[in-house]
């Protein structure tokens, strides 16, 4: 048997154990009228028993009708499955007086793989690119706080609770997804073993961590006090480093690259429209900012997001990228004293900013000439290779 073999067997134990007890809280619900509880539920349920119908019949079934299934369970199942999993974890806590903080723990663990068998089984459906890139920002925004029902007292740890309220159990619980769903579309592999020739250039990548670390030094401002390092800074950094590269270096960009493999230019052009992208997402950030500030955060953010993006196809590492960008986060934080960007932009953030495009455009473009270009092509070719795909098998 294949790893697709037991992600699926997965897939339809986890479906069908959530589907009773959903189920059985349906009923419950319906025995003491509540009325759009109950609706709520047999929804939930209703989605969830036409998943598992599909999914054994499989096959048997016409692609439009296995395709439509799959888009229902994209929109409806993660968000089920969270909700589910806050239920089971409070109704474990409440009706078998088990200690919290114990009963969390495991249940986070279980929370950080518990989308891989969907993202195997329903995102092998997912042929598009337009299919696969609403696939992973949606997964992001729903997998990104595990809190949607689990009432917040009934975590009496403080660090188990900044760590789900921040988003960091998400953000690994999201990388583990992605890095599944890639798999299965035989796309990137996150590089945790760098696979280095001998035409890569070690000066050119001390370069790019000097100029990584200068640029954190400047963007914190002044020196970060270590006093005001906290949990919720360190979480909230490890959560945006996680999330983000996850999502736009890894994902995103392995499926940009995949889309455009017959386009001369797609190197450029996926680098640039994923770090567009990556500027763009930032502006949902209005609101709890001032407009101009968002505006240049979002500006200041795509030009990072390129030089992140050059960074990671260079080397073939996203752990160097999600290193830098922790790094970048948290300094920020602690010198600042805030996880959002605070006071009035001058002019001078305007310069400065034009200045960082400029710098780290320059980077890119000059990476896209010579023995540079190879080395990231021959990235690229390999990210996107046939064989990268979850293709073990186990032997009896």
């Amino acid at each position: 048997m294949t790893g697709n073999d037991y992600l699926k067997i997965w897939y339809r134990v986890q479906l069908g154990a959530m589907l009773v007890i959903l189920a059985m809280m349906m009923i419950r619900n319906i025995e003491l009228h509540r009325r759009l509880i109950s609706l709520a539920l047999v929804i939930m349920v209703g989605v969830l028993a036409i998943g598992l119908a599909v999914e054994l019949m499989d096959q048997q079934l016409p692609m439009i009708v296995r395709k439509v299934n799959a888009w229902l369970q994209v929109i409806a199942q993660p968000l089920i499955l969270v909700f589910a999993w806050d239920v089971i974890v409070r109704e474990i806590i409440v009706l078998l007086h088990l200690p919290s903080r114990g009963v969390v723990t495991m249940m986070i663990l279980y929370y950080l793989i518990m989308f891989a068998p969907f993202a195997n089984v329903i995102g092998e459906l997912m042929d598009w690119t337009i299919e696969r890139l609403v696939f992973v920002v949606w997964l992001a925004q729903v997998v990104f706080t595990p809190l949607i029902a689990l009432p917040t007292d009934l975590v009496d740890n403080s660090f188990l609770l900044t760590a789900l309220s921040t988003g960091a159990v998400g953000a690994v619980a999201f990388f583990v997804l992605t890095t599944t769903v890639m798999r299965t579309w035989r796309l990137s592999w996150p590089g945790l073993k760098p696979h280095w020739s001998g035409d890569f250039n070690w000066w050119i990548l001390g370069g790019l961590v000097v100029v990584a670390l200068g640029y954190i030094a400047l963007n914190s401002g002044e020196m970060p006090s270590l006093a005001n390092a906290s949990w919720e800074f360190t979480l909230s950094a490890f959560e945006a480093a996680v999330m983000e590269e996850s999502l736009f270096r890894f994902a995103i960009l392995g499926i940009l690259f995949y889309a455009w493999r017959n386009v001369k230019q797609r190197l450029p052009l996926a680098l640039v429209t994923s770090s567009v992208l990556f500027g763009v997402v930032h502006l949902t950030n209005y609101g709890s900012q001032e407009w101009s500030m968002t505006v240049l955060q979002a500006i200041t953010a795509a030009g990072i997001g390129l030089f992140f993006a050059t960074v990671y196809v260079y080397t073939g590492q996203l752990w160097l990228a999600m290193m830098m960008h922790f790094l970048l986060d948290w300094t920020a934080f602690i010198a600042s004293d805030s996880t959002l960007m605070t006071g009035k932009v001058t002019m001078a953030d305007w310069i400065s900013t034009a200045i960082e495009l400029l710098v780290f455009g320059g980077i890119t473009a000059w990476m896209m000439f010579g023995q540079r270009r190879k080395v990231m092509e021959r990235h690229v070719d390999r990210l996107t290779g046939d064989k990268q795909r979850f293709g073990f098998m186990v032997q009896y």
